[in-house]
């Protein structure tokens, strides 16, 4: 069942769906689960994760870890730390989680993308 065809949202909804992005962007180093984030955005679950797919196109786990893969972006590009501290510093809890994640967003491995974008 897609729940974003048979979900309408208001105006409120999707101010509540900003706030929930507002919400992860602020938090994306933690775990962050759909039940408590839909009280953070004060809405039912089913229509946060119908908003969140109708605004961002991404589900809310995706969202998320886009949130930390462009928070690592920088870090990448502006230290010599090692993948496993930056990964550890943005919430991934292992260097090849992030690794992949990494890869699958950006479709470079972080190594690469490092090499290709330091000056």
């Amino acid at each position: 069942m897609d729940l974003h065809v048979t979900t309408r949202l208001c105006r409120y909804d999707m101010l509540c769906i900003d706030q929930a992005i507002a919400y992860i962007e602020k938090h994306y180093r933690n775990a962050i689960s759909a039940e408590q984030l839909s009280l953070e955005a004060g809405m039912s679950v089913r229509k946060l994760r119908a908003g969140l797919k109708k605004k961002t196109g991404l589900t809310l786990h995706e969202f998320h870890f886009v949130v930390r893969i462009e928070q690592s972006k920088p870090m990448l590009l502006n230290t010599a730390n090692p993948l496993k501290q930056i990964a550890n510093s943005v919430g991934f809890k292992t260097e090849s989680h992030f690794c992949k994640r990494f890869k699958e967003i950006m479709a470079l491995t972080p190594i690469e993308y490092r090499l290709r974008n330091m000056e």
